[in-house]
């Protein structure tokens, strides 16, 4: 049993058939080892019902509010979206789940040249409520947009469930900028799959934020398939109390003289845990490439747990390539120094903590998401009151 099974029983595709005999992932599956699905498979979902909102919303699997000057005038979904979408759904059952049970595809054009910005709120379902949607983003030759995903906060008495599929296609000299700010309410289970294609030139650069959620998981993959693309992948997930949250990133060089950085930060405090999974490959003919990685973990608790695996695989002879990982606690130089600017022990943990984590935070462009996440980050850190004050008074 799933938990969707019901669900599916109303669906006669072929999705909804794979989905059924796949059933949910298993601990035998790498890249689901650790995400306890307890209580994805005991949860009996039910459909969720839409909300209405101001804006871009996403509520109950289904989109409202886009300009209609950015509605694709051809919906149908080309032929390599479609391979690369049913790539992606038949990965695992969940994945298999939320095609059969996808409420909505919508395909978003930003049209050549234009330079355009689009907020995206993800409402809150309700109780045992499961939605699923699908978003499809084509930026045409020379386009930019700035998208930036928030999460509603309102309060769920039980499980709830959301499910969202992004498909991205950056045209030649195109960029795409995604800032997302992951809040949801403690009861939610958030899935969110990214795929972007980058021509050449192209630039994907995502900045993602993770505070919320009984459950989170982020997948995003980058395939540099033209020359000269190149994407930036930073990140930073607090975890705390009982949640769990997965992150998966894959960086394809698919073709030489191509970069790519991924930066990504974890903090886990209390009973939390984290998995981290960062992975770059650099194929044969993908000569003069470049990459960069980086990502470091920091234990706040003796009773939480990080699981991180960052991979490099390399195929080609002339590459410039930086790699490292860390795990540990606060750093004893950093706090002794700190004491001796006259700081407690208790206010120069604290500051550190912040310091660990601000670094991400001062990397985000959209002024308005990084002071959301700075005064959220503030919230869940230990003495987050005594840390804005120290910003203010001390010199470090």
């Amino acid at each position: 049993m799933s938990g969707f099974d019901a669900l599916l029983a109303h669906h006669a595709s072929p999705e909804a058939t794979q989905a059924r005999a796949l059933g949910l992932p298993t601990s035998r599956v790498e890249s689901w080892k650790y995400v306890p699905t307890r209580t994805l498979s005991r949860t009996q979902w039910v459909p969720a019902t839409p909300r209405s909102g101001s804006g871009f919303t996403l509520s109950g699997g289904h989109f409202s509010g886009l300009p209609d000057a950015l509605r694709a005038s051809e919906p149908t979904l080309t032929e390599a979206e479609s391979e690369r979408l049913s790539r992606l759904l038949s990965a695992h059952g969940f994945a298999a789940t939320h095609g059969a049970l996808e409420s909505e595809r919508l395909v978003v054009t930003i049209p050549k040249g234009a330079d355009q910005s689009l907020a995206l709120t993800r409402l809150a379902n309700q109780a045992k409520e499961a939605g699923f949607a699908t978003l499809v983003i084509r930026v045409s030759q020379n386009a930019r947009l700035s998208l930036t995903e928030v999460y509603d906060e309102a309060s769920v008495d039980e499980s709830n469930l959301d499910s969202l599929m992004i498909l991205v296609d950056i045209a030649r000299d195109g960029q795409l900028v995604h800032t997302r700010c992951q809040t949801a309410n403690e009861r939610a289970h958030t899935f969110t799959c990214i795929d972007a294609h980058l021509a050449e030139n192209a630039h994907y650069r995502t900045q993602t934020v993770d505070f919320g959620g009984k459950l989170a998981r982020t997948d995003i993959s980058v395939t540099l398939a033209g020359r000269g693309a190149s994407t930036s992948l930073h990140g930073l997930a607090m975890t705390r109390g009982s949640q769990y949250h997965d992150t998966h990133l894959s960086v394809d060089h698919a073709v030489g003289e191509t970069h790519s950085a991924m930066v990504f930060k974890t903090l886990v405090d209390e009973q939390g845990e984290a998995t981290f999974n960062g992975r770059v490959l650099i194929q044969q003919d993908a000569q003069k490439s470049a990459t960069e990685q980086s990502v470091s973990n920091l234990l706040l608790s003796d009773k939480g747990r990080i699981n991180p695996k960052p991979e490099l695989e390399i195929y080609a002879d002339d590459v410039t390539a930086s790699h490292g990982c860390t795990v540990g606690n606060l750093n004893q130089t950093e706090l002794f120094y700190l004491r001796s600017r006259g700081l407690s022990e208790t206010d120069a943990r604290a500051f550190l903590q912040y310091a660990f984590a601000e670094e991400i935070v001062e990397a985000i462009d959209d002024a308005t998401i990084a002071e959301r996440v700075e005064s959220r980050l503030l919230g869940v850190l230990q003495h987050g009151e005594l840390i804005a004050e120290l910003k203010e008074s001390v010199d470090v």
